[in-house]
C-alpha cells in the first residue's frame, strides 16, 4: 500500500508488470553490442556470382587472362600478304617503276628533227634501251609496243647488249624502213603523247612508259633515281644529261 495525500492505494499489479518491462528495456540498451558473426565464406547478399550469368563470366574471365593480345587469323594472314608483296615489289619501286637490274628503256624522242641522224632512215623518232643488269643480255625476241593488247607489234632482233649499254631503236612507219634496218620498228610514236610498253621474250613486263607530248628535238628521260623529265639537249647511247623534272 502506498500513501498519498494521507491516503492508502493499493498497488496495481499492472503497475509493477510496467515497471519491471521499464527496467529490463534500460538494461539492454545500456548492454555492449555484440558484433553479428560474419561468414567469410559466404559471398555478399548484393554480389553476384559471374559463373551464373554468361556475358559476365566471360569478362571475369577475361579479366583474370588479361587482355587478348591474340591476331584474328584473317587479320594476320592478310598483314602477311602485304608485307610479302611489298618485299618483293620495293625494288621496283624504287627504281622508278622498271625492275632494277633488267633492261628498262632510258630515252625517248617522238618529235626528232636534229637530235639524231641515220644515213638509211633520216631523222626517225627513237628510243634509247639500257642494260641495268651484270650481264650480257641477248634481246632476241624481246618486243616493244604501244599497244597493250600486242606485245610484240616490234620484236628485236639477236643482238646482244653489254652491262651498262645502251642500244638505240628507231621509231619510223613504213616497210622500206624497217628493211633498211633490223632496229627499225617500221611504226612511229605520237610526238602529242604516247605510251611505251617493254616486255621480255616471256610475255614478261619490263617497263612501261607514258611518255608525254613533247617539243622538237626535246626528249623525255629517266634520271638517275628512276624519275623522269625533260632533256633539252638528248644524249642518244649516252649516259643522260641534265634533266628537268617532269611534274604530273
Amino acid at each position: 500500500m502506498k500513501k498519498y495525500a494521507g491516503r492508502l492505494f493499493p498497488i496495481s499489479p499492472i503497475h509493477d508488470i510496467l515497471t519491471t518491462m521499464k527496467r529490463e528495456d534500460t538494461n539492454k540498451r545500456s548492454a555492449p553490442k555484440r558484433p553479428k558473426p560474419v561468414d567469410l565464406l559466404a559471398p555478399e547478399e548484393d554480389e553476384v556470382d559471374p559463373a551464373s550469368v554468361p556475358s559476365l563470366a566471360a569478362e571475369f574471365q577475361s579479366r583474370r587472362r588479361g587482355p587478348d593480345l591474340r591476331l584474328p587469323l584473317g587479320l594476320l594472314f592478310t598483314l602477311l600478304l602485304i608485307g610479302g608483296v611489298g618485299f618483293f615489289l620495293w625494288p621496283y619501286i624504287q627504281s622508278g617503276g622498271h625492275r632494277g637490274g633488267t633492261l628498262i628503256v632510258n630515252e625517248i624522242c617522238t618529235a626528232n628533227h636534229q637530235s639524231l641522224v641515220s644515213e638509211a632512215l633520216g631523222t626517225p623518232d627513237w628510243v634509247e634501251l639500257y642494260n641495268g643488269s651484270k650481264k650480257s643480255l641477248n634481246l632476241k625476241g624481246y618486243g616493244l609496243t604501244d599497244n597493250p593488247k600486242q606485245s610484240y607489234k616490234y620484236s628485236l632482233p639477236e643482238v646482244t647488249l653489254e652491262p651498262g649499254g645502251y642500244l638505240i631503236v628507231y621509231f619510223t612507219g613504213g616497210s622500206e624502213a624497217a628493211d633498211a634496218d633490223p632496229l627499225c620498228t617500221g611504226f612511229g610514236l605520237s610526238r602529242y603523247g604516247e605510251n611505251l610498253l617493254l616486255v621480255d621474250a616471256n610475255y614478261n613486263l619490263l617497263d612501261s612508259v607514258e611518255v608525254p607530248s613533247l617539243e622538237p628535238d626535246v626528249s623525255y628521260a629517266r634520271a638517275e633515281d628512276g624519275s623522269w623529265g625533260y632533256a633539252v639537249l638528248p644524249t642518244p647511247g649516252e649516259v643522260n644529261g641534265e634533266i628537268v623534272p617532269a611534274w604530273n
